[in-house]
């Protein structure tokens, strides 16, 4: 089955813009601003393949997990992990 990309329309001007700031071919750029990339900072950064870390402590429940693992630890106690496939929301 052959597949067939649908791209809405873009703002022309924009999508020239990018293409032009960051060398990319009218496609890319076109992706860019379809995923919401509108302004030259946002394309940078993302270009840029720098991770955006979020403070880990901001996660609900993080702090309690942090406590609980100290005490286990300093008691001596033991620690069982369990994961599956995308543990961590991190998929390859």
């Amino acid at each position: 089955m052959e597949k067939r990309w649908i791209i809405e329309r873009q703002n022309q001007q924009l999508v020239t813009q990018l293409q032009d700031e960051f060398a990319l071919s009218a496609i890319t750029a076109k992706i860019l601003v379809a995923r919401g990339y509108t302004t030259s900072e946002q394309v940078k950064t993302f270009l840029s393949a720098q991770p955006v870390v979020h403070d880990p402590l901001s996660m609900h429940g993080m702090q309690e997990a942090v406590t609980l693992i100290e005490e286990v630890i300093a008691e001596g106690g033991f620690i069982r992990v369990y994961g599956d496939y995308d543990t961590g929301a991190t998929r390859f």
